[in-house]
């Protein structure tokens, strides 16, 4: 309803009822025709001294720095908002404008349209005259940085500033206000988008948008109230003003109640115009609105829903750490990492996963992040932004995991973009751990030229190939190697029932372990490594299987170093179930926990701060005074003078020139004498014909067959073949290796391939019978099923098939004294050894799903398989690219486990190697130096077969393998580590 007329007094209507707004309205018309007509003959009489004085070229270039050209940028640069100064004056200005809105909204409830006051007895004129200085001023700045004189003057806020200034500064001198056409000041909200943006609070186009539709609709909305508040309480001025509202009961909110209620075609009918000009606009209003508002809100229903659901600051706790985990973010690769990162054997469990990723979440994906709303936190952008960085605080982050895309087509590529997220990171917080998957092997060189990538703030590159081909390749050494590396970087629940076959049940007790670090106890302190790995395995349970030096002392890692001896605060890697149990190894003590037959009872006792301290003051430094914290001062003076002495050989080898063939002859291993090494081969002197490899005799070699296309992305062979020839296995020991598959690809990879012994290539097909039986795949070692085709992520069935497919073709072989026909009667069939038939196989699959296809033992309905209870990777048959994710979150939790993992399957890559081999010459030949001959001294990794071997007395049933475990330390210092059953 109307609200009851304000109270005026009989000499406000009476000064009303003068009706004096046409001289207002004729101030306005004035100010503008002056102004057009000043405009005009400014044009006019510039165009004729134009063509009475036509200046050239160089005049024209000579006025371009007047003082009047300087005066213009200066006012269009502070008009502009392009400097500090001037977006200040942008902002202020706005708001000048903001408070004179608000001014006429509170005269319009307070005062009549027109009434004859003083300016000394009016505040809100005052101010309003005030501003209105203000706003003449911010005029003439306009006008003086305008190009286009004619333009300006029909711009909207000349067009503002002159429908409202001439009549406020004529109110002064008439001693008479009119509220008339001071609601025209609301069309300023039309350019509150322009302010925002030039003081950079909207950046992106949806939100510039969003603001521009908002704005027309307020700005609109105000003016037509205005409109309409001034044709209802003036009247028709055809009527005599006779049907104009009673005073002070249809005011300005009231119009605007009516005016967004019509917008909305819903109409109360409490408020209504009732003045025939009222009507008439109230017609057009309609049909502009209506039209325009069925047009604005899709669009901003659209904006809003387009706003980055997944967008905000994170805020870090100072209770709880947290990871960043970026780049290739997908429900297949998250999920699994979550499930490991999480595992309850793992230490550091109160941790958060933030992840940063440009795309939004797919339906899958974020009900796995409402699973695990309590530990995880999605947003959306992109390691490349500063911004984005500063969002997600990444230098309060406990380490930045950048995950790549194992099925990406162009692995280069797919590295280059990973090792710019870390640049950027880098340069953002240096200090930030950062651990990076990467594709292919040489690409990790690039990190060192990082200033901010630091090893010693355990920053990490798990090259995917090179972990995944050295597991392969010392499977085809130790038959089950990549399943037992698999399971102690992957951790698992053990989760046994009863109704599980008796081989999965064995399998799966075991199948749970981790590597973790832990620092000895001091009661094992002077006491050698295999003394401590009896113990520990005996007492404790736990498997001890390398140590390594703290950070300060260099950090390397010595995987069962023979007679070295534990020295104060040394850290033990230990394979073991939970970190509880490996804690075990710092609180045991020799005296009080010697008869206690309960591991779990094994708990930190008060003399151990004893014991160590008795060392310390009897025995360090005793038995070697030359040796500190497990390291001989003659060593290190050994190793600096080593060089030198190389160097004067090398020197004395080169004035001889008379023996330089010999010298050469002797270069049998690579510079770092971690592999064998021969002279470069061209690939036509290594390619076998089919009837070449067939009369050829080949046994216990190592066949790799490859499904590839000429133009598929090159697979990295080299971290397949270099553990193969490690310098750590003899000569006469190293298997011959057939690559089986497309010529073409196999050319692209024989440049990091030439420089190694014993290896020949053959063009074929792995699925063609014919050259299977000519490479002697029944007579091999291994055979390596690989494929460098890009799988197809939407039918994960089909990316392996040619694989899966080749498995079951070997498979199904026959490799009798005939084979013209393989389907001969079952009589022959049982006349054949099965031995004769067994190949053992390595498949390299791209999906942990496709394992399906190959057991034969156990029918799997779930597409969620879990590679490690099927018998295929159990047995040592297949692994999965999936399988390596986890190798992330292991690294995380221990630096070493990644460099310990490195050692064993690399056969001895180092850091020296990773640069020679990064400048793209390949393997280099080196001298036979004393360091070469002590690099070939050290740890690897083979199978033993025990009816064969020395301790073929536990070969027999009812042997303990704890008994081989002990005898095998003590007698030859080798460290078993698993039993293979076949």
């Amino acid at each position: 309803m109307p609200h009851s007329p304000y109270n005026f007094t009989q000499e406000q209507l009476d000064c009303e009822a003068e009706r004096e707004w046409p001289v207002f309205i004729y101030s306005i018309l004035i100010t503008f025709a002056t102004l057009f007509l000043m405009v005009l003959l400014y044009k006019m009489l510039a165009g004729c001294c134009r063509k009475v004085f036509p200046h050239s070229p160089a005049d024209t270039q000579l006025g371009s720095s007047s003082f009047s050209s300087e005066i213009q940028e200066w006012a269009e640069g502070i008009t502009s908002g392009q400097t500090p100064s001037g977006r200040i004056l942008v902002v202020a200005v706005f708001f000048c404008n903001v408070v004179a809105m608000v001014l006429y909204v509170i005269d319009t409830s307070r005062q009549l349209l027109e009434e004859c006051i003083t300016w000394e007895e009016h505040i809100t004129l005052q101010i309003d005259f005030a501003l209105g200085a203000i706003f003449f001023l911010h005029f003439l700045l306009r006008f003086v940085a305008s190009d286009k004189v004619m333009s300006f003057l029909f711009a909207l806020n000349t067009i503002v500033d002159i429908i409202t200034l001439p009549p406020l500064f004529l109110s002064l001198w008439i001693q008479r206000t009119w509220l008339g056409l001071r609601f025209f000041r609301f069309l300023i909200i039309f350019s509150l988008p322009d302010v925002l943006v030039y003081v950079r609070l909207l950046q992106n186009s949806s939100s510039i948008r969003l603001t521009q539709l908002l704005s027309y609709i307020v700005g609109f909305i105000c003016w037509s109230g205005g409109f309409l508040f001034l044709l209802e309480n003036q009247g028709d001025p055809f009527h005599h003003y006779e049907n104009a509202r009673e005073k002070g009961s249809f005011r300005f909110g009231d119009n605007i109640w009516f005016l967004i209620i019509t917008a909305s075609t819903v109409g109360y009918g409490d408020f209504f115009p009732i003045t025939d000009l009222g009507k008439i606009f109230g017609v057009f209003y309609l049909g502009i609105a209506v039209g325009s508002f069925a047009n604005f809100i899709p669009e901003i229903a659209e904006l809003l829903g387009n706003q980055p659901k997944y967008a905000g600051n994170y805020v870090a706790s100072a209770e709880k750490q947290f990871i960043i985990v970026c780049g290739n973010i997908t429900y297949s690769s998250v999920s699994g990492f979550l499930a490991d990162f999480f595992h309850p054997a793992r230490e550091d469990v109160n941790c958060e996963v933030v992840f940063l990723n440009k795309l939004e979440p797919d339906l899958e994906f974020e009900g796995l992040l409402k699973r695990e709303k309590t530990r995880v936190t999605y947003f959306q952008g992109t390691m490349l932004s500063a911004m984005d960085l500063q969002r997600v605080c990444a230098e309060k982050a406990a380490a930045v995991l950048v995950m790549c895309d194992k099925f990406s087509t162009d692995p280069t590529r797919e590295d280059a973009s990973n090792i710019m997220r870390v640049i950027s990171l880098k340069n953002y917080c240096e200090g930030t751990r950062c651990i990076i998957q990467l594709l292919h092997y040489h690409n990790k060189s690039y990190l060192l030229n990082i200033p901010g990538w630091d090893w010693r703030r355990d920053d990490q590159a798990v090259c995917l190939n090179e972990v995944k081909f050295g597991m392969l390749a010392q499977s085809c050494l130790a038959p089950g190697f990549f399943t037992m590396a698999s399971n102690i970087i992957s951790a698992s629940l053990l989760h046994i029932m009863p109704e599980m076959p008796k081989w999965k049940k064995e399998y799966l007790s075991t199948s749970n372990k981790v590597i973790l670090a832990e620092t000895f106890s001091p009661t094992f302190v002077g006491l050698t490594f295999q003394e401590v790995a009896e113990i520990v395995y005996l007492r404790l349970n736990l498997v001890l299987i390398a140590m390594e030096a703290r950070k300060y002392e260099g950090g390397q890692i010595w995987i069962n170093p023979r007679n070295r001896k534990i020295t104060p605060n040394a850290i033990g890697l230990f394979i073991t179930a939970s970190s509880d149990a490996a804690k075990r190894v710092w609180f045991y003590c020799r005296v009080c926990h010697e008869h206690v037959e309960d591991v779990e009872e094994i708990k930190k006792c008060s003399c151990k701060r004893l014991a160590k301290a008795r060392y310390e003051y009897f025995n360090y430094g005793k038995e070697n005074p030359d040796q500190r914290n497990g390291f001989s001062n003659k060593q290190e003076l050994i190793k600096k003078e080593e060089p030198i002495e190389g160097l004067r050989k090398r020197k004395k080898s080169l004035s001889e020139a008379d023996h330089g063939r010999s010298e050469t002859a002797k270069m049998r291993f690579d510079g770092t004498g971690c592999f064998h090494w021969c002279g470069s081969q061209s690939i036509s002197d290594c390619t076998l014909t089919r009837q070449d490899a067939t009369v050829t005799m080949f046994a216990g070699h190592i066949v790799i067959t490859i499904f590839a296309e000429d133009e598929n992305p090159v697979l990295g062979l080299r971290n397949l073949v270099m553990p193969l020839r490690a310098s750590n296995i003899p000569y006469g020991d190293l298997r011959h290796i057939i690559i089986l598959g497309n010529m073409e690809f196999i050319k692209r990879e024989w440049k990091l391939l030439a420089n190694m012994p014993k290896i020949s290539v053959m063009d074929g097909s792995p699925s063609n019978r014919a050259d299977l039986r000519a490479v002697k795949v029944n007579l091999c070692r291994t055979c390596v099923i690989l494929s460098a085709k890009a799988p197809d992520k939407a039918e994960p069935v089909l990316a392996d098939k040619e694989i899966i497919m080749a498995a079951l073709n070997i498979k199904s072989m026959k490799f009798g004294g005939s084979f013209l026909n393989d389907e001969d009667d079952d009589d022959m069939d049982e006349e054949e050894d099965p031995e004769m038939n067994h190949v053992n196989l390595l498949l390299d699959l791209s999906f942990v799903s496709n394992v399906r296809y190959l057991d034969d033992q156990e029918m799997h309905m779930s597409d969620h398989l879990e590679l490690y209870k099927t018998l295929p990777f159990a047995s040592g048959t297949a692994m999965a690219k999936g399988i390596l994710d986890s190798l992330m979150s292991a690294t995380y939790f221990n630096a070493s486990a990644l460099k310990l993992l490195r050692q064993m399957v690399t056969g001895g890559a180092t850091i020296e190697l990773e640069k020679s081999l990064a400048e793209g010459a390949g393997l280099r030949g080196g001298y036979s130096t004393p360091e070469v001959e002590a690099a070939k001294n050290r740890i690897r990794v083979d199978e033993i077969v025990l009816r064969e071997s020395q301790w073929s007395r536990y070969a027999e049933y009812g042997a303990r393998f704890s008994d081989l475990f002990s005898a095998a330390i003590r007698e030859q210092g080798t460290l078993c580590l698993a039993i293979n059953r076949l």
